[in-house]
């Protein structure tokens, strides 16, 4: 019996290693709709800011990325700071910290284009560009994240899990969790 379940323990790890794409979506799309019902069951009208036109946004996420094909996972630290011109578009610019082996810290920026099709769910995407360092050359990536954001009170704060990916040279994908305030 514990052996049966042991093996398809094994089969489902590798069947998210063969395909981590599809899997992170799957998760990203249960996770959203996970919290739009909790922003259904809540009451839109009283929080004021999320239907408020202009204004700026700060995001600090807290996020692990993995690199399927080097086979390694770094932790990062990212920031974003966006200009909301309505409360569903916004345009901005992100800045990455990655703290890789040996010490060594990567930077990366990004311009965004930011989306918030319902008050729970905002999508990121744009260009990312890695800047050179001693290891490494360079290099543009596309960047695609989605952020769920829970709100805490009726002040602009929200939080919620981070998913995302980064296609070029290199195929990454990321998970972890933001704080954000709205202004």
């Amino acid at each position: 019996m514990i052996s049966s379940y042991y093996h398809k323990v094994l089969k489902m790890q590798n069947l998210i290693k063969e395909h981590p794409v599809f899997f992170t979506v799957l998760l990203f799309f249960l996770v959203t709709f996970i919290g739009y019902g909790q922003e259904i069951t809540s009451d839109v009208s009283e929080n004021k800011h999320s239907n408020n036109g202009p204004g700026f946004e700060l995001v600090v996420s807290g996020v692990v990325i993995f690199n399927p094909e080097a086979g390694h996972t770094d932790p990062l630290t990212e920031l974003h700071f966006t200009y909301w011109t309505s409360h569903t578009w916004a345009f901005g610019v992100g800045y990455s910290l990655i703290y890789e082996e040996e010490g060594r810290v990567s930077h990366e920026v990004a311009t965004l284009v930011s989306h918030k099709p319902w008050p729970i769910l905002t999508l990121n995407a744009g260009p990312s560009f890695a800047l050179a360092n001693s290891e490494s050359d360079f290099k543009v990536s596309a960047y695609l994240e989605g952020e769920l954001n829970i709100r805490i009170g009726n002040n602009g704060l929200h939080t919620g899990p981070v998913l995302g990916t980064l296609i070029g040279d290199e195929f990454r994908y990321f998970g972890g969790i933001h704080l954000g305030l709205e202004f």
